[in-house]
């Protein structure tokens, strides 16, 4: 059944990290035979500068690797203003919402939700034009505004959080269904009230043509300094990734003489580990990276360090950086808890310690290295084969593709206009 989908998307490549998982999403539901329309924002995803091959304009067209990319503009920002990253978001969700040919030319609409207010287009589209939508909840809100730091208690974050709730539940009532991608979010949002039966677990996958497992490349790794034991984080350089733990636990393992911490990657929180490193040899700043380079850069690690502070909203979160490194079968060392923590232990692929503990990091990254590189393989390849079981592409994308036909073919009564 050949079905016109359309997904929401506030990114989407070539931007990094998790920015590049709605690209995955797209590609492999166009994979399924249905012909996929993104309506998403211009590249600026970590640093909040539109990327250099684009300018803002009222609109733009690609076709980009089979799927029909359509760009609208918004306010770029990714700093610490809370100001100016909701202006970010709003723009975004009022910009889409005014996109009615775009809005009401597909079947139905798969909605990547994060930030919440994602939604507004997909909430137009079904008032407006009865396009079915289906939420796939990438994070908790308003959880993540009153645990991010951005703003302080008070009348206003008061506000705010009432009017999200409203607003999340508008969009969880009115949506054909509700996925998460971590057990723990379908326990948090069935206690507000969505039914079980509407609600559904679909992990995130990555981009399996360039996370795979591949060969360490020497000379790369000669290219960029990178010698011994080497503990890679690769992602955003955020404050919510407790990354300052990480840069102590190597402080702890100065007798491991080989052991480098290495940061892949950019973000708001940069400048201060950067600060917090001043001096030290054994940890490296790579910045941002291709994407397309990713799997060799990840190949030059003996463990990928997952990190996260330890916030209620992460409890029930599964960052993609988990299934990259299972996908690109590295063993896996993780300052993590709840859902994050349940995988890593249940793949085989690695290590948890608590988050924020840098002595039980630091301790964790000594028995990794005490283990030998063939117990460490060992390990990579048993998270390689947890990912193609339980969280490939194949497995996601026939899921959100079923419930996309389903959620179709319910709304073919609806307006058409």
């Amino acid at each position: 059944m050949t079905v016109r989908l359309g997904v929401i998307t506030q990114v989407y490549d070539p931007e990094t990290g998790s920015a590049a998982v709605p690209g995955a999403i797209s590609r492999a539901l166009a994979g399924h035979g249905h012909e996929v329309h993104v309506l998403t924002g211009f590249p600026n995803y970590p640093t909040g500068k539109i990327y250099p091959d684009y300018r803002m304009r009222p609109y733009q067209y690609e076709f980009r690797s089979g799927v029909h990319v359509h760009r609208i503009p918004l306010v770029p920002s990714h700093d610490r203003s809370a100001a100016r990253r909701a202006m970010t978001y709003l723009s975004f969700g009022a910009s889409a919402a005014l996109r009615w040919r775009i809005l009401r030319s597909v079947d139905a609409w798969l909605v990547y939700s994060t930030p919440a207010t994602v939604a507004m287009p997909a909430l137009v589209a079904n008032t407006l034009f009865g396009r079915p939508y289906v939420l796939l909840i990438q994070d908790l809100w308003p959880d993540t505004v009153v645990n991010s730091g951005f703003m302080h208690d008070g009348r206003f974050l008061n506000a705010a959080v009432r009017g999200l709730h409203a607003f999340c539940d508008t969009a969880y009532r009115r949506a054909s269904s509700v996925m998460v991608t971590a057990p723990g979010m379908a326990d948090v949002i069935c206690q507000r009230g969505v039914p079980a039966d509407k609600l559904s677990l679909v992990p995130n996958w990555v981009d399996e043509s360039v996370f795979r497992p591949v060969p360490r490349n020497t000379e790369l790794a000669r290219k960029l300094g990178i010698d011994g034991f080497v503990v890679m984080y690769a992602g955003s350089l955020g404050d919510l990734q407790g990354l300052d733990t990480a840069i102590e636990a190597v402080q702890l393992l100065t007798d491991l003489t080989d052991v480098r911490l290495v940061f892949v990657g950019s973000g708001v929180a940069e400048d201060r580990l950067r600060a917090a490193a001043d001096g030290m040899s054994n940890v490296h700043f790579l910045g941002q990276q291709p994407v397309a380079q990713m799997a060799e850069l990840m190949a030059l690690s003996d463990v990928q360090l997952v990190s996260l502070q330890d916030l209620p909203m992460f409890r029930a979160t599964l960052p993609s950086k988990v299934q990259a490194a299972l996908a690109t079968g590295r063993p896996i060392v993780g300052a993590v808890a709840g859902d994050a923590a349940r995988i890593i232990s249940e793949s085989g692929a690695g290590v948890v310690v608590p988050p924020g503990d840098p002595h039980e990091l630091a301790a964790a990254v000594r028995g990794l290295h005490s283990l030998g590189a063939t117990a460490r393989e060992s390990m990579g390849c048993a998270g390689r084969r947890f990912y193609e079981d339980t969280l490939s592409a194949r497995v996601g994308s026939t899921a959100l593709a079923d419930a996309l036909e389903r959620a179709s073919m319910n709304g073919k009564g609806g307006k058409r206009r």
